[in-house]
């Protein structure tokens, strides 16, 4: 129905148009007016006739193609909304999943501080058992060291107080006294037999 006053009023249009070009070839008289009267006015009938053949026969494409373009954009439209709401709530879960993420460092932080200071307190302790072990091997191995220090001085001293008896001995003792210490000896060691 809309077609239809459509095309009558555009068929007004034309014919208004194309009055005053008749009216103007008629008004200069002869047959060379007449005969461009004529031809104008075929011109006008052949284009009102290609507007109504071109009407009738795309009339019903263009409809289907205007009405599926506007279906496909409504159906665009409505898929834009939908990503954009999507997209909306993607948003929101991703702000929520950086403030979980905040709390979340903020807590490892505090574990880790909390670790590093067990950590520390073990370390300490075990470095104070390895000081107190390396104090008490120290102490042992002084001590190891002072006895055979003291029994190398001791040795060194017997050494000393048997070469001084010895050298003493010597001195003091004469021919008869080493004579009867030997006899004295033998007796020992043949009464022994």
């Amino acid at each position: 129905m809309e077609w239809k006053k459509i095309f009558y009023n555009f068929l007004g249009i034309i014919c208004l148009l194309g009055l005053p070009t008749v009216a103007q070839a008629s008004a200069g008289g002869g047959e060379e007016s007449v005969w461009n009267s004529w031809l104008l006015t075929w011109k006008v009938i052949n284009t009102i006739a290609l507007i109504a053949l071109l009407v009738y026969f795309v009339k019903k494409p263009l409809v289907a193609f205007f009405s599926e373009r506007k279906e496909q954009i409504v159906k665009d439209l409505a898929e834009a909304l939908e990503q954009r709401e999507a997209a909306l709530r993607l948003l929101a879960d991703y702000k929520e999943k950086i403030a979980g993420m905040e709390q979340e460092l903020e807590r490892m932080r505090v574990e880790l501080k909390k670790s590093a200071e067990g950590d520390s307190e073990k370390i300490m302790a075990n470095a104070e058992r390895m000081s107190s072990a390396m104090v008490e091997s120290a102490r042992v191995t002084a001590e190891q060291e002072v006895r055979k220090a003291r029994e190398a001085l001791k040795n060194e001293a017997v050494d000393l107080a048997v070469q001084m008896a010895e050298t003493m001995i010597r001195e003091k003792i004469s021919e008869n006294d080493r004579k009867r210490i030997v006899e004295d000896y033998l007796v020992k060691v043949g009464g022994m037999k």
